[in-house]
């Protein structure tokens, strides 16, 4: 999914300090589920997210009301997919790739985003959320319980991830990977870049078709 949705929706409350606040906001989500992993504490991402815009603006000296607040979290299940995906999805699916939607959010909020993206025809299995296990990634716990809900051992299991930290996490599991790098982004140092690294999912089908060849 893409977050531009997100800062579209920001620029029409705050058009002067948006970008800071949308980095602010997306950095403090992440490392809110990080700490609470560490602590071995649980809150669904609905909350981690509310949580971390009302951070995120006070740290940038910012204020909405709770109206334009619950507008922002509602972006959030409505957010518009890349150009790549529908495609790719599609062509992954032909070539015989069992696909599930894996995810930190929420259940209500993964069954919205693949319902108003119209993407749900594509995961017939449907999607698995780390709620089922209170933990978020990069747990390991996390990419093995994706593997059983799949009815696979974790190794034949690949992760498709435009986040490093998620890449690695799955890696580290014992999974296969493989890193989406639409923006021409750096890789995280803590890991080693993935074998396979794409710039689309249709480019992803494409490789991982040459490899079965």
């Amino acid at each position: 999914m893409d977050p531009i949705g997100i800062s579209e929706q920001l620029e029409r409350h705050l058009p002067d300090d948006a970008s800071r606040v949308a980095q602010a906001w997306r950095e403090k989500q992440l490392e809110y589920t990080f700490r609470l992993t560490a602590m071995e504490r649980y809150e669904d991402f609905e909350s981690v997210t509310r949580k971390a815009l009302d951070h995120a603006l006070a740290a940038t000296g910012q204020q909405l009301d709770e109206d334009q607040k619950d507008a922002l979290m509602a972006r959030y299940d409505d957010l518009p997919t890349f150009d790549d995906v529908e495609p790719g999805l599609r062509r992954l699916e032909e070539a015989g790739h069992e696909l599930v939607a894996f995810s930190n959010g929420s259940p209500r909020m993964l069954g919205a985003i693949l319902d108003n993206a119209a993407l749900r025809p594509h995961f017939p299995k449907g999607f698995i959320s780390v709620d089922e296990v209170k933990i978020y990634k990069p747990s390991p716990k996390v990419y093995r319980h994706a593997a059983e809900r799949l009815g696979r051992p974790v190794g034949e299991v690949r992760l498709v991830s435009s986040n490093p930290f998620d890449v690695i996490g799955a890696e580290a599991a014992g999974m296969r990977v493989a890193w989406v790098n639409r923006s021409g982004g750096i890789f995280d140092a803590l890991g080693t870049r993935s074998e396979v690294v794409v710039s689309t999912l249709v480019e992803l089908a494409d490789v991982l078709g040459a490899q079965r060849r």
